[in-house]
């Protein structure tokens, strides 16, 4: 008899980002929500939600740089709605019980992955609690900043055991002296921060989170590519450093 216990099944991951009233879940509110749902063996799916909330306490500069005014749509009388990602046209109206199942549906199991993903779980966590529900995510945040600071010392552990030289070491201290600045190491990840018109808002935002994980975790396309794709890389090369030309 086997005593190998059946693997267990990869766990969702949900790149999350929100939009605020002010940085205290103790009395501002989370008024746009947006979830990219990665889970095994399906292509991601990306949800956006914007959610009606008090504006009494809240603080003007937050208001300002995630551009509550322009960018709410929440119509009147409506509690919350669906935004479309393929098309901001297509809006759905949500009553806050809708707004609870989509919610407890897409985060339902997940890990939550995201810049200073702890400060988006408190504001996730507060719009449950209100509702009188118990979140289900994991316990564990994944910050891709602290991925990214991770990795780069990763790289000083591998270069120094290759080179016997400790000074990989002090580079990567010289590369985090001013902190641990998110654009900066994105950047350092080979991921260029969203743009001014793109930062502050929560997909845009979700979307940099999942794609600095995805440079830290996955294989260069150049690596993981077949015979076949790296065939094609090549031909692509060779067109664009030649004009094209044959």
């Amino acid at each position: 008899m086997s005593t190998n216990s059946p693997a267990k099944a990869p766990r969702p991951l949900a790149f999350i980002d929100t939009e605020t009233t002010g940085l205290d879940p103790r009395k501002h509110d989370a008024w746009e929500i947006a979830v990219i749902l990665r889970r095994p063996g399906y292509a991601d799916h990306e949800y956006l939600f914007q959610v009606r909330t008090s504006l009494t306490e809240a603080d003007p500069k937050a208001l300002e740089i995630n551009q509550y005014e322009q960018r709410f749509a929440v119509p009147d009388g409506e509690f919350a709605i669906e935004i479309s990602t393929a098309t901001a046209d297509e809006v759905t109206p949500l009553t806050e019980a809708d707004l609870m199942h989509d919610l407890m549906t897409v985060l339902d199991g997940a890990m939550l992955v995201g810049s200073n993903p702890a400060f988006d779980d408190r504001f996730l966590s507060k719009i449950f609690h209100e509702a009188g529900v118990t979140p289900r995510w994991h316990y564990r945040t994944v910050d891709v900043a602290t991925m990214a600071v991770g990795h780069l010392y990763g790289q000083a552990y591998t270069l120094t055991k290759q080179h016997c030289d400790a000074e990989f070491y002090a580079r990567a201290d010289r590369l985090l002296d001013d902190g641990w600045k998110s654009y900066e190491l994105s950047r350092l990840m080979g991921i260029e921060p969203p743009a001014k018109d793109i930062a502050h808002t929560a997909l845009g935002d979700a979307r940099w989170a999942r794609d600095v994980y995805d440079a830290i975790t996955k294989a260069d396309a150049f690596y993981a590519a077949s015979d076949e794709q790296l065939v094609g890389m090549v031909r692509e090369a060779s067109r664009g450093s030649f004009g094209g030309q044959q």
